[in-house]
């Protein structure tokens, strides 16, 4: 349950700090460079212990993991614009509830037979996504902050999808510390050429509060995903059940998060999305 608790906190500080950035006025590509180049330092000495004799190894996984890399960053430009444009506890939301998508895709994929309780679960998430995007006066909301959390759920759900297919057919559980740090390092490399091609600027955009929350923000991610494998393979809990707990611990540590640290507000249709959040996720066991 340590790991558990681990990665549920991990997961909940990246939102905080992707939020908190905001307030320093940190640029989001800077931010997001520094944190990849942080989580793959930190996959090559906790996970592969300073050898590069893994990658060599893996050379029939490297195209999926060069596409991973490529989504990870795109996904972590979302999270950081939704959650400084929507708030924390819609971008966790949209987030974690694209847990359906892997879900729906391990079932066809493999040929299992998909229940009642399954759809139900899977218009249920989507319900709770529009609910706790939902404001008053619509017409007079901030497009991005409706489009993002969406564009996220939507992205998330490919994301895990196209994890799900390569853990399965592609990688050994002894290969998923290798896979992890190649794909941090793409990501990396991606953001370093987006950083190249703006010029010189990052330089002056290099502050002590960005490198500072870059960081942070990359041990965090790393220790999302650490703890996460840890959790899976020395919890005695099914792994089902760990991915409900893991989901819906995050989606409710970040709303309290959002509630008493930004004052982020919910109206009636928000928590009722909140609420249905959790019911889809019951419904996924």
């Amino acid at each position: 349950m340590i790991y558990l608790a681990a990665s549920i906190i991990s997961s909940t500080s990246i939102f905080i700090i992707f939020r908190v950035a905001k307030n320093f006025a940190c640029r989001l590509n800077l931010l997001i460079t520094i944190n990849y180049l942080t989580a793959a330092l930190l996959g090559y000495i906790i996970m592969m212990r300073f050898s590069l004799r893994p990658f060599a190894q893996g050379i029939h996984w490297l195209p999926f993991a060069i596409s991973l890399g490529v989504l990870f960053i795109a996904m972590f430009f979302l999270i950081g614009l939704s959650s400084q444009k929507a708030g924390i506890t819609a971008t966790t939301l949209a987030n974690k509830m694209s847990l359906v998508f892997p879900v729906f895709f391990s079932l066809y994929w493999f040929s299992e037979q998909v229940t009642t309780t399954k759809y139900i679960a899977l218009a249920t998430a989507l319900a709770a996504v529009v609910a706790t995007l939902w404001k008053k006066d619509i017409a007079r909301t901030n497009p991005a902050a409706v489009f993002l959390p969406l564009l996220l759920f939507a992205g998330s759900g490919f994301t895990d999808s196209l994890i799900k297919y390569i853990q399965a057919t592609q990688i050994t559980t002894g290969e998923s510390g290798a896979f992890s740090t190649f794909v941090f390092l793409v990501a990396f490399l991606c953001g370093s050429g987006l950083l190249a091609a703006g010029g010189g600027k990052w330089k002056r955009q290099l502050t002590w509060p960005a490198l500072l929350l870059g960081i942070l923000l990359g041990m965090a991610n790393f220790g999302s995903l650490y703890f996460f494998i840890n959790a899976l393979n020395m919890s005695r809990l099914d792994s089902s059940l760990v991915f409900a707990l893991n989901n819906m611990l995050i989606v409710m540590l970040s709303a309290t998060a959002g509630h008493f640290i930004f004052n982020e507000k919910m109206n009636r249709v928000n928590v009722a999305g909140f609420i249905l959040a959790f019911v889809s996720l019951y419904f996924i066991l």
